[in-house]
């Protein structure tokens, strides 16, 4: 659950728009690099590969679900 305040980051602290979407893809992006090299050095697989990995899934996560708000009617707006 403290992973999902992640996001909403900007928007606490009053960015708005395209801003706050950038700042929350950044933030989001740092958190899963650094949960894939943890995962890594824990499970001694290279870091570096773990972390793309991580990150990878967790974009493409966000990508399928965005895409699928968009079939049903939703967006940025």
């Amino acid at each position: 659950a403290a992973g999902a305040l992640i996001p909403v980051l900007p928007y606490l602290f009053g960015l708005s728009g395209m801003t706050a979407v950038l700042v929350a893809a950044v933030l989001v992006g740092a958190t899963l690099l650094a949960t894939g090299v943890i995962v890594g050095l824990l499970s001694g697989a290279p870091p570096l590969r773990r972390a793309l990995r991580q990150l990878m899934i967790g974009y493409g996560a966000a990508a399928a679900t965005y895409l699928l708000g968009l079939l049903v009617g939703g967006g940025l707006g």
